[in-house]
Order: C-alpha cells, then structure tokens, then sequence
C-alpha cells in the first residue's frame, strides 16, 4: 500500500470515527465542533457536495445560538463553506457566503470569533476580481478591523493596507500607493509585536519601489538602509521572516547604485555576506547566496577578470561548508564561473583545472537536470584546460600569424560593408568563405571574427527576406557560440535571435516568436549590460505587440509594464527609448481595452517621465504621446484637460513636431478656443435674457 492509499483510509476512518462520536454527543458545543470536523474531513477528501451539505446542517442547526462555543464552529463552517465554494467556481456564492459571517457575528468582541472575522474579511478580497472594487474591499477591512482596539487585530489591519497598496501598485497609481504604505507605517511604527514589525518592513520595501516608479530615487535609497539599519539592530531577536526583509532591503539598494558604483556594490554585497552569510534560516541564506552569485556574474560579465575571482572567492567562503542542497548548487555553479574567469579571463589553465576537477568528480552521480548540465559544462571547462595545457605548438593567443587574422578580420569588415550597402548576396559570400575556412579554428580571435561573420550573415539573410534561412543561421550562431560567456559573444548570439524572432514573425508563427522572446528574457534578463539589457528590453516589447495583434490586451499591457519596470533607472537612451515605446503601446492596448483613462495616464506618465529628455527620438514621441493625450481626453469629454494636452504639445515640444503636426494641432486648439468662446457668449446672453425677463 503507497502513501497517498494509507493516507485516505487513515481520512475515511476519521471521518467513520467522527460521524460515530457527532451521533453520541448531545451538548451543543461539543455537537457543533463535532459538526465541523465531519464537514472539514468531508472537504479532506474532495466530497464536496457532502462537505456544503454538512456546513449547511450546521449553521441551519446551531447559527441562531449565542454562546461563543458554538459560534466558533459556526464561523469555521462558514469559512469553510466560502472556500468550497470557490473550489467549484461559483465566486458570487462564496463572497455572500463570507458576507454573511460577517454581517451576523462582525460585532462580536470574543478574541476567536474576531481571529475568523479578520480571516474572513481578507479572504473576500480575494474573491473580487476587479481591481477598484478589490481597494474599496480593502478599506472595508480597515474600517471593520479599526471598529476593534484589540492589538492583536494589528497584523490583519496591516494586511489589509499592504493589499490596497499592491493593487494600487499594479493599477498604475504608484503615488495612491505610496500615500497608502506611508500612512501605514507611521500608524504602526514602534510597534513591538513581531508580526507587525514584518509587515512594516514590507510596507516599506514596497514604497521603495513605488518611490523609483515616480523617479524619486534617492529617498528609495534611503528607506532600503533604514530598513536594514533597523532589522541589524535587533538582528539576533528578529524572526527568519524579518531577517529575509533584511536581505530584500540590501538587494534593492543594491539594485538602485549605479553601474559606475562599483565599490559600493562590492561592500554593500560583503555586508551581506557577513550579515547572512551564515542565518541559521535556509531561505536567508539561500537568498544571499544568490544575490552574491549575480553579483560575482556580473563582474564576469564586464570582463573585470580579478574583481569577479574575487566575488566568486567571498561567496565560496562564506558557504562551500553549508548543508543546504539549493546553497551548494549556487556554490558548484559559482565554481563553474570561477574556472571560466581563471581560464578565460585571466589565463592561468592550471589554476582553472584545479577547480573544474573537483566539479566533475563531485556532479558524477548527479541526477537532477540542471546538475547534469552543470557536470556537462564542468568537463567543457576541464577539456579546455587540459587542451591549452597540453599545447606545445598550437596556436596559442600570441602565436595567431598576424597577416591570417588580419586578412579574416578585412574580409569580415568588407562583407559588412557590402550588407550595409545593399549588396547583401555579395556580403554572404565573403562571410561563407570565412566560416567553411576558420570556423573550426579553436582560437578565441578567430572564434570572435568568425561569430561576427555569421551574425552579420544573418542580417543579410534578413535584408533578402530568407526568413527560413534566417532561423537556420540563429540556430546555428546559437549551437556554435552561446555557450561562450565573453560579453561580445552573447550579444553576438542574443542579437541573431532578435533576428529569428522577426523572421519568425514575417513567417507568421506567433507561437514560435514569443518562444524566441521569452528565451531571450530568460538568458540575459539578469544582465547589467546595457547592449543585453536593450535585447532584453526589445524582446519584452517585440512579446507584448505579437499579444496585442492576438487580442490577448491584459497580457500585452503586462509585457510592456515588465519593460517599463527593468528600464525605471535606465541612463542608456536606448533603454529609455524602449520605455517610452512601451508606454506607448500599453496605451494604444487600453484604447482597445476601451479604457480611455488608463490610456491617458499612460501617456502622462510618458511625458512626466521623458518630458524634460533633450534626446531628440524621446522629444519626438513626448510630443506625440501629447497629441493622443489630448485626443483621449476629448473622447471622455474632458475639453479643458485636452485643450491643456495640445497646448503643451506646441509650447513645449513644438520644435519635436512636424510641420503638418503643428498645423494641424493649432487648427485643434484654435477650435477648441472657439467653442469655449460660443459656449460663454451663449452663457452670457442666457443671463442678460433670464434677468431682463
């Protein structure tokens, strides 16, 4: 007999057993928690037209009687009721199911009964989908909680505040949120309950990110070390959860430094490590292990050989001894970016072989898939060391003939010139020749000119319109040169599936284009690079215009808002420009959604964002997003906000527009002028007739 067999006989006696004691007892208490027990081991066991059946008996038998001992079980039935409900899809019934316990027992002031309300009054939050109706559902909980002054009630009333805030966040209204978390925290700061100090800390680290959605960037700053400070503090007291918000507020004013702010990074990520680096909690460790790990591929990837040995030696030393199984696989995968920046980066085989050795021999029995893809890279890395080791007159890095790598390189550049010209067919030619001569040669020189032969191949391919060549020419670029981890080589390979997935696109299969995107995300989302991070960036909005043109608009609005957030701090203008686009397309998305005021503020919070940007491409669709802002307003009839929309367009972004643009947007505002002045005329004399009459 397995587990789950033993396990339902083991219900069904516990259901015999309490069917035998309900039909034995007499009291009603005992009766009516005898009641729910049936009727909870019925749910146990998936009877749930049995389990509605008894929670019904229940409330019907023992709802009219007052004693606290018999209104518990009747919550918890009802509870329950709600719940199985929503299991056999009828919301409506379970959100009147909780209603009603509410309605009859909200007022009681019994501390268990009050523990079911505020259970209650959060689980039918959940039950409403619509997202205005969820916030009012949440002020609801609020004002029945805040009827009570019973401290205990503490942590739900704060629950109901950091909901309302989440679901003002992903409604766009970051600064309705930020009034929500604030008002919050200053409510419940000092407070010494536990579970309240945890969620004060959330509400914080939540407002830090609606602080970098209105770019006020320095204040998120300082509220991710004061939640740090404060956990430090009472580190050796704090709950593992508390502790966990700890490393969340140091992984966030990590992500909010600068590129340039290497230093910073470096010690903010040592703190880390000596903070909790060695928590007795596995999800805190498991936690900075990670954050430690991206950092040291980071570093990696910028090509800072030493300062990404240096990271990998921090993180091994602070956890090649721990015995949690998700820790020790980001230590072997931290191993295997340690071999690559000793060989690789640094030049030292011997040194790298001494670390992918012990690798292999540690992976040889593994089973799990990422594993055996770890051990497989591993004996990569081990092969490759004992091949330059073993090397007596191969061509080693400073062995390459200068005349053969300068003759590849011209060969290259020419056939990049020739595709840049228009002559595309002579271009692959030249690149054909390159690859079937040297594109087996193991040196990293030829290697690159080689990768930069096929990429620029695949573009031309692109320029004929042989999209199905063009896949074959990614896939290739891909097999050939996406396991190197040197920056130029995966831009080189994630530039080639930019073109797959538009040759995909113009093959129209969707289905296989959004697979391309959302490998892209997949492999260099956690990029720091601004050449990778824009691939990534086009992906997510190349994704959200294939789901728009498929109707799916709320899964296209949340691509574009993935790009909006991963560009939030951008510098590099051509991230920002990828925002704006997004903004642009999440609006056009709300406009067939029909929703015009979420098409509006979609393009205000374009022109707040880039509206003061001197790149001239950001000016340009500043002044447009004005233009279809105005034309949003009047739709809802909103004259003075449209005519403020087009005045804006031409006092501050006029020089942005075309001559046809401005035209036409005077000829608008001028009409609009007009109007205004028929309507007061109208108005005046209305008044001079009523008052001489």
């Amino acid at each position: 007999m397995n587990v789950v067999e033993s396990s339902a006989q083991q219900q069904l006696q516990q259901l015999n057993d309490a069917q035998a004691l309900l039909a034995r007892l007499q009291h009603p208490a005992e009766r009516a928690a005898a009641s729910f027990r049936h009727a909870e081991l019925l749910s146990d066991l998936g009877r749930r037209r049995e389990a509605i059946a008894a929670c019904s008996g229940l409330i019907a038998e023992f709802g009219a009687l007052p004693e606290a001992a018999v209104v518990v079980p009747c919550c918890q039935a009802l509870r329950l009721l709600a719940h199985v409900l929503r299991q056999l899809h009828r919301p409506a019934d379970a959100l009147a199911t909780l209603d009603r316990l509410i309605a009859a027992h909200g007022a009681r002031s019994e501390p268990e009964i009050r523990e079911h309300i505020a259970h209650a009054l959060y689980q039918r939050t959940w039950l409403i989908d619509d997202a205005a109706a969820r916030c009012e559902a949440c002020d609801f909980m609020g004002e029945q909680l805040d009827a009570q002054a019973d401290a205990a009630l503490d942590a739900w009333r704060l629950d109901a505040r950091l909901l309302k805030a989440e679901i003002e966040h992903h409604r766009g209204l970051p600064q309705d949120a930020l009034a929500t978390l604030e008002a919050a925290i200053e409510h419940f700061e000092g407070t010494t309950d536990a579970d309240v100090r945890l969620r004060v800390a959330r509400a914080r680290l939540a407002a830090v990110l609606n602080l970098r959605e209105l770019a006020q960037h320095t204040q998120a700053q300082v509220l991710c070390l004061q939640v740090a400070d404060q956990i430090e503090a009472g580190l050796a007291d704090a709950a593992p959860e508390l502790r966990l918000e700890g490393v969340r507020a140091l992984a966030l004013f990590f992500d909010g430094l600068g590129l340039d702010e290497v230093a910073r990074r470096a010690e903010l990520v040592g703190w880390l490590l000596d903070r909790y680096g060695h928590d007795t909690s596995v999800q805190v460790r498991r936690l900075a292990a990670v954050r430690a790990h991206d950092w040291a591929v980071g570093l990696r990837d910028q090509g800072d050989g030493e300062a990404a040995l240096a990271a990998c030696e921090r993180l091994l030393g602070t956890f090649a001894r721990d015995g949690d199984a998700v820790v020790q696989r980001t230590v072997a995968t931290t191993l295997l970016h340690k071999g690559f920046v000793l060989l690789d980066l640094l030049g030292r085989p011997e040194a790298a072989l001494a670390v992918y050795e012990p690798l292999v021999a540690a992976s040889r029995d593994a089973t799990a898939p990422e594993l055996r893809e770890l051990r497989a890279k591993a004996m990569a890395g081990r092969e490759a060391c004992l091949k330059r080791l073993r090397k007596t007159g191969g061509l080693e890095a400073g062995e390459l003939p200068a005349e053969l790598f300068e003759a590849v390189r011209d060969a290259v550049r020419e056939g990049r010139r020739l595709g840049d010209a228009g002559a595309s067919r002579e271009a692959i030619a030249l690149f054909d020749d390159v690859l079937a001569t040297h594109a087996a040669s193991p040196h990293p020189l030829m290697r690159r000119q080689c990768a930069r032969a096929l990429s620029h191949k695949t573009f031309c391919l692109l320029a004929l319109t042989h999209f199905a060549e063009v896949v074959e020419a990614a896939d290739a670029m891909d097999a050939r040169y996406g396991a190197e981890a040197s920056t130029e080589m995966q831009s080189q390979v994630a530039l080639c599936l930019q073109y797959k997935s538009t040759a995909l696109d113009r093959l129209a299969r969707p289905a296989d284009e959004m697979r391309v995107h959302d490998e892209i995300v997949a492999r260099w989302g956690n990029s720091e690079l601004p050449d990778l991070r824009a691939r990534v960036a086009g992906a997510l909005f190349r994704k959200g215009a294939v789901l728009r043109r498929a109707g799916r608009f709320t899964e296209a609005v949340a691509s574009y808002d993935e790009v909006i957030a991963r560009t939030a701090m951008a510098r590099d203008s051509a991230l920002q420009l990828w925002a704006a686009k997004s903004m642009i397309n999440k609006a056009k998305a709300f406009d067939k959604m029909d929703d015009l005021p979420g098409q509006a503020k979609a393009y205000r919070v374009l022109i707040a964002r880039f509206g003061e940007s001197g790149d001239a491409a950001l000016r340009g669709r500043v002044a447009n997003a004005c233009e279809w802002l105005a034309e949003a307003e009047g739709r809802q009839g909103r004259v003075a906000a449209q005519r403020a929309a087009l005045e804006q367009a031409l006092g501050r972004f006029g020089t942005a527009l075309s001559p046809e643009q401005r035209t036409r947007l005077k000829r608008e505002l001028q009409a609009l002028k007009t109007r205004a002045l028929g309507r007061r005329a109208k108005q005046a004399f209305d008044r001079v007739v009523r008052r001489k009459v």
